[in-house]
């Protein structure tokens, strides 16, 4: 049923609220907005009859007690009744604006097909904060079991995420009536024609791979030649991601290479990110357990984000891993190396024009890490480099010749090789990596 604009609707605790529009519709039902007598907005999901089930009432009520694992996921906030209606609803935050289905990202457009500008730095944090998101899911005993393109939403000026669909959650029990969005399916799940392999935390890590693989590389993980043959109906859907899935970049197998741009993607991002892709999709397709970690994604993404250099002729941004002495520019083939790195624990941090210490650098795993220390360039003297403290509290720094000073909020120091900075209980060492020319010093 349709609610008509001005309904009352019964909210529980969170108390009543009136039907103000109809912002869209699926398969289960309708999204409405609505306004609470404070005056606060939300979208109410008001399910079809034939989607209105005891169980379904019955597991979203478990939802809203379990509450929101993080406020990324647009979590049900209570059960929603309307006068006698049979059928029932849930609230949750409205979804902002700014945030684009994550399919936009492979259109390079947005809504109304402008061209995206979405910028490595933005699909590294897309990545890191899907994959913190899950993390924190999984840790409460929940599986989301239909990760796909239209059920994330981001923003393309940050990467900043928002889950939404939550409504598919369930206890990760092995049971539910979703088993997931064809192409996104682990192959398990693909395969059992009795539907007895349900979705669970293994199979949302396969889903979860597929979808940072299409954010990166801008393509399907097994699509590729081979897949391009034969009509795309149950059985191809079957063979390729049930029985003989073949991951498109697998090391030894080249029969079902991709996209020419996936390609190129590939050879761009560093060897330990593709190590971790061909692990999910080699290994981990036949064997679940060996599937890539949330906690994995999250310190691959920390690295590649420690190793983005921009190039210095062409600007292209470019990723340095501290196994390598330069870089290739991918765009025009110019030998590309920082001037220093930092070195904070086991991270070590590329020297660039964005470069930035983080609070995750000194404390791994923290969800959204806050700015500490800026690198700047000398306006001047382009060899020269500072560290601007950006933090609001003074770092004890010490130079090699023996020079010992505080560094307060605001200021800014040159970076010297052997320079040790102390911020809160971690040491940044600023050292240059081998091959680099030496610089100007203090």
């Amino acid at each position: 049923m349709v609610l008509a604009e001005g309904v009352e609707v019964d909210l529980g605790p969170l108390g009543r609220a009136r039907v103000t529009s109809l912002l869209g519709q699926g398969g289960q039902g309708y999204v409405f907005e609505v306004r609470r007598e404070t005056g606060e907005p939300l979208a109410l999901k008001w399910y079809k009859p034939e989607s209105a089930t005891s169980q379904q009432y019955d597991e979203m009520q478990q939802l809203v007690e379990i509450g929101s694992p993080h406020q990324r996921f647009l979590w049900p906030l209570s059960m929603a009744r309307v006068g006698t209606e049979p059928s029932f609803g849930y609230v949750m935050h409205l979804r902002h604006q700014r945030f684009l289905e994550l399919s936009f990202l492979l259109l390079n457009a947005d809504r109304d097909g402008q061209p995206l500008d979405v910028s490595f730095s933005s699909i590294i944090e897309l990545c890191r904060q899907l994959s913190y998101s899950f993390l924190r899911l999984h840790a409460r005993g929940l599986c989301y079991r239909d990760i796909s393109f239209g059920n994330v939403f981001f923003d393309p000026s940050n990467g900043d995420v928002l889950i939404c669909d939550n409504d598919n959650v369930g206890i990760d029990n092995g049971t539910g009536r979703v088993l997931g969005t064809p192409y996104f399916m682990a192959p398990e799940v693909v395969r059992d024609t009795t539907y007895r392999t349900l979705p669970n935390t293994d199979t949302d890590r396969h889903s979860l791979a597929v979808l940072l693989f299409y954010s990166l590389f801008l393509g399907h993980p097994l699509e590729g030649a081979r897949t391009d043959a034969g009509m795309r109906d149950a059985h191809w859907l079957m063979t390729h991601f049930g029985t003989e899935p073949l991951f498109c970049m697998h090391p030894s197998r080249a029969e079902n290479r991709p996209a020419q741009i996936v390609q190129q993607y590939w050879n761009i991002y560093p060897q330990f990110l593709r190590d971790l892709f061909v692990q999910a999709f080699t290994e981990g397709l036949d064997h679940p357990g060996a599937r890539v970690t949330e906690g994995q994604w999250i310190k691959a993404m920390d690295r590649l984000r420690d190793g983005l250099l921009a190039c210095p002729t062409c600007g292209t941004t470019n990723f340095w891993s501290p196994a390598e002495d330069s870089v290739t520019c991918w765009q025009d083939q110019t030998e590309v190396r920082p001037p220093y790195v930092l070195q904070v624990g086991r991270r070590t941090v590329a020297v660039g024009p964005q470069t930035t210490i983080r609070s995750d650098h000194l404390t791994s795993g923290i969800d959204h890490p806050t700015v500490l220390a800026q690198v700047r360039q000398h306006p001047e003297a382009p060899d020269r480099w500072g560290l601007h403290n950006a933090s609001d509290f003074s770092w004890p720094v010490s130079y090699p010749g023996g020079q010992n000073f505080l560094l307060e909020p605001d200021r800014t120091i040159e970076l010297v090789n052997g320079a040790r900075i102390q911020i809160r209980n971690s040491t940044v060492q600023v050292r240059r990596p081998s091959g680099s020319t030496p610089g100007a010093t203090a």
